[in-house]
């Protein structure tokens, strides 16, 4: 019997983001840090973490009370922590676009989350529960705004289900689970998802108009994600 062999990425849903023009070595994505009843795959994330030089994490799924838990069983976590070097934006992704209260909280929470990147220095990690959803959409807008194209991003989601599974020539299934990214991103442009002469502007206007950072912010988000060793962190 032939047995699949599993790379590490696939234990750990941890994995570079790099489409469009970002840089490479800047920022990665990832699922929760530790899982207790399988310590081989918390090693291989461990080791994955340091050969990457992560230097910051924005947690999008934990609070504070979750940082210390993870903290107390992660030396590298513990020790970003205390360094002010990781925050919990407690989001919450099962939100209706429609829902105004809910779709402002959650850009609201975004923009801590960003800010707090603009003020720290990478290598970055982003990473959820699962590392799927909501850190699949975070790396998605990252990765469009660096001039990604919409089928790099639905590859990438389609990653976090296993390679094979992204690399499979099976349309229908493909759709029926990149429908989710795609349905998301198009929501944030207005319907305007095909539209792939103006894809990246309308995310820009996203990140200006609805999560609310600046000009000057966005610009410098830009640069650290493309241009890492430009920028003073004094």
């Amino acid at each position: 019997m032939k047995i699949k062999y599993i790379n590490d990425n696939e234990i750990t849903n941890f994995r570079e983001i790099c489409m469009g023009n970002m840089k490479k070595g800047i920022i990665y994505r990832g699922s929760y840090p530790v899982f207790r009843i399988d310590p081989e795959r918390d090693r291989i994330y461990d080791k994955l973490i340091s050969e990457a030089g992560i230097n910051c994490v924005i947690n999008l799924a934990g609070n504070a009370s979750d940082l210390e838990i993870i903290a107390n069983l992660v030396p590298w976590y513990n020790t970003l922590l205390r360094e002010n070097n990781v925050i919990g934006l407690d989001i919450q992704f099962e939100f209706d676009f429609l829902n105004t209260f809910e779709y402002e909280v959650f850009n609201y929470k975004l923009r801590q989350g960003i800010e707090f990147l603009l003020i720290h220095k990478g290598p970055y990690l982003i990473h959820c529960n699962a590392g799927v959803d909501r850190t699949g959409f975070v790396a998605a807008i990252i990765a469009l705004l660096c001039g990604a194209s919409i089928d790099e991003i639905i590859y990438d989601y389609l990653l976090s289900y296993g390679k094979d599974f992204a690399d499979a020539k099976n349309d229908e299934l493909q759709y029926i689970t990149g429908r989710n990214i795609y349905g998301q991103i198009n929501a944030i442009v207005n319907g305007k998802i095909e539209d792939r002469r103006n894809l990246q502007a309308n995310i820009e206007k996203y990140f200006l108009k609805n999560i609310g950072l600046s000009k000057e912010q966005l610009e410098r988000l830009k640069e650290i994600l493309r241009y890492q060793n430009t920028i003073d962190f004094k």
